[in-house]
C-alpha cells in the first residue's frame, strides 16, 4: 500500500532505479534532493505508472515546473535585454522552452535512459516525452529546495552566463526574432565565394533585403552569417526603430 505524505497526499510505491544513474543526474544539476521520491517520482512516466500500479506519475510536477521554467526564464531575458520589447522577449523565451530545447537538456541529464515508461512505448522514447520529464524534475527541485535553487539549476542548464545566452540567441536568431515579431520577411543568406587553401578557407556571404545589404566573410560560413546579420538587423532598428 502506498504510504502518505502529510504535505503531499499518499505517497506512491517506490520504483526500482539506478541509484548510480539518479546520482550523475543530480551531479549534471547541480542539486541533491532530500526527498529522493520526488525525484523518483519526476522520472516516472504515466504508462508505467498505469502498467505497475503506481499511484502516482510525472505530470503534476511537469504542470508546476514548466510554471516555474517560463517565469525563470522571463525574468532573466527581462534583465538580460533591458531593450527588447515584450514581442522580443517571447520569442526568445519561446525558443529557450521549446520541446527540442528541453530535449537538448534532457540528453544532458541522461533523462532518455532514466524514465520509467510503459511497455507499449517501444523504441526510443518521443523527443517530446523527454522534455516533459525535464520540466517534471524543475517541479521536483522546486518542491524539495524552494524557488531558489530551482533558479541555480535553470540558470545552469539554460542560462548559464550571458556568452552562452548570446550563443543560444546568435545574431542570426536575434534577426529572425525581430523581423517575426513585426510580421517582416525572413533573411536569406547567400554564400558568394570561399577562397585560401583547404586548412584555411575564407568564406564570404552576401545578405540583402529590405533594401539594405551587406557583404562579410570570416573563417567560417556561420561567422559571416553572423556578421551580416548583425549589420542588417543594426540597420533595419536604425531604420524602423525598436518599437
Amino acid at each position: 500500500m502506498p504510504g502518505f505524505d502529510e504535505e503531499f497526499g499518499p505517497r506512491r510505491q517506490k520504483a526500482v532505479f539506478d541509484e548510480t544513474k539518479l546520482k550523475v543526474l543530480e551531479e549534471n544539476l547541480g542539486y541533491s534532493f532530500e526527498d529522493r521520491y520526488l525525484l523518483e517520482e519526476a522520472l516516472t512516466h504515466s504508462s508505467f505508472s498505469r502498467e505497475n500500479g503506481l499511484f502516482h506519475n510525472n505530470e503534476r510536477l511537469e504542470f508546476l515546473g514548466d510554471s516555474i521554467l517560463s517565469f525563470i526564464i522571463a525574468r532573466a531575458l527581462f534583465k538580460m535585454y533591458p531593450e527588447a520589447k515584450e514581442g522580443e522577449l517571447t520569442q526568445m523565451r519561446a525558443e529557450l522552452v521549446k520541446s527540442e530545447s528541453l530535449y537538448k537538456r534532457a540528453e544532458l541529464l541522461h533523462i532518455p535512459f532514466l524514465l520509467l515508461h510503459g511497455r507499449s512505448i517501444k523504441g526510443d522514447l518521443p523527443h517530446s516525452m523527454c522534455a516533459d520529464a525535464v520540466e517534471s524534475v524543475l517541479g521536483a527541485v522546486v518542491l524539495d529546495g524552494g524557488v531558489a535553487p530551482v533558479e541555480r539549476v535553470i540558470k545552469k542548464l539554460f542560462l548559464q552566463n550571458a556568452e552562452e545566452q548570446g550563443a543560444e540567441h546568435d545574431p542570426k536568431t536575434m534577426l529572425q526574432l525581430w523581423l517575426q515579431a513585426r510580421r517582416m520577411p525572413l533573411p536569406k543568406y547567400e554564400l558568394l565565394k570561399v577562397e585560401g587553401p583547404s586548412h584555411a578557407p575564407e568564406f564570404t556571404v552576401r545578405l540583402y533585403m529590405n533594401g539594405f545589404e551587406h557583404i562579410e566573410s570570416d573563417r567560417t560560413r556561420r561567422g559571416a552569417e553572423y556578421k551580416v546579420a548583425k549589420l542588417v538587423l543594426n540597420d533595419l532598428k536604425e531604420k524602423f526603430g525598436d518599437e
